[in-house]
């Protein structure tokens, strides 16, 4: 059985993919391909979560069970996810949340050769440039601004300064108290 899919990235442009997969792969596998197919960063965790026909968010899928008897993306395949529900959501990297809303269009008992094809693509999401920290550095007192920001995740932040404290006639200077 194949599980015909539509990806559609939550963004203001519309990125969306159209593919097909083998309903015997595991939720593991489709998250490979899509993260790839996407053109996302590899090793960064994700979840799949099942939904609702409104996109209400269910209940988790995570690429890892805690216990023994938890479900994850190692153990369900696609025709069990997509059994239950024709609607999931997909989480790729935490921190930049990746967000993906994931419909099976159709399904067919018919086999085609490959185990997952991407059947037609709208748009890209953008590429993020990564910015460098000079691995030679290590003490965070010799780095450079930029370096600190990398280092730290910083970049997306606004960068607007904070504003400096108004020198009150009424405030005591720390010489008053000594």
């Amino acid at each position: 059985m194949e599980i015909f899919l539509r990806v559609i990235a939550d963004t203001e442009e519309t990125i969306l993919k159209e593919v097909r997969i083998k309903g015997g792969a595991t939720m593991r596998a489709l998250h490979e391909q899509l993260f790839t197919c996407f053109g996302l960063e590899s090793g960064e965790m994700g979840s799949f979560f099942y939904s609702t026909s409104s996109w209400d968010q269910g209940e988790e899928l995570p690429m890892f069970a805690m216990n023994d008897d938890d479900s994850s993306m190692e153990t369900i395949t696609v025709n069990d996810f997509f059994k239950t529900t024709s609607h999931g959501l997909y989480v790729y990297n935490f921190l930049d949340m990746n967000i993906f809303y994931v419909e099976k269009t159709k399904e067919d008992e018919e086999e085609g050769f490959e185990d997952f094809v991407i059947l037609s693509s709208v748009g890209e999401l953008p590429k993020k440039e990564p910015t460098q920290v000079n691995p030679a550095v290590t003490d965070p007192t010799e780095m450079s601004e930029a370096e600190l920001t990398a280092l730290y995740g910083l970049d997306e932040l606004d960068s607007g300064a904070l504003p400096e404290e108004e020198n009150d006639e009424d405030t005591q200077s720390d010489e008053d108290y000594y």
